[in-house]
């Protein structure tokens, strides 16, 4: 079963530029994770799932915990603690950045990052 968090919403102050780092920026945050979830749908119980505002809070420390220059590396940290903090066997992980200037008019850039458990 997939469990899906679209659109967390941090500000943060990550970027390659320093200006990006200094006042930083919205980003935008997707988190799926795949995981056995047969016993929470058997018991209606939270403590059989995974309790989405922990994967939130995981979510918001990891973005809050030092600026990254790429949003490709924030991915891949997010990615990490979903597969360490969490009982899942799969994650995905979108980090948006709307309203980049790019040298062209662009709505957003997104970095997809998929991990699995071995």
């Amino acid at each position: 079963m997939w469990i899906r968090l679209k659109n967390i919403q941090v500000y943060a102050y990550h970027g390659a530029h320093a200006h990006e780092r200094e006042h930083g920026a919205r980003f935008e945050i997707d988190v799926e994770l795949e995981a056995e979830l047969d016993r929470a749908v058997e018991s209606d119980s939270l403590e059989n799932t995974i309790d989405y505002v922990k994967v939130q809070k995981a979510v918001l420390g990891v973005s809050g915990a030092k600026p990254f220059h790429l949003i490709e590396s924030l991915a891949n940290a997010i990615a990490v603690k979903m597969l360490d903090e969490f009982p899942v066997r799969e994650t995905i992980v979108r980090v948006r950045k709307p309203g980049v200037s790019a040298g062209a008019v662009l709505d957003t850039v997104e970095v997809e990052c998929r991990k699995t458990k071995s």
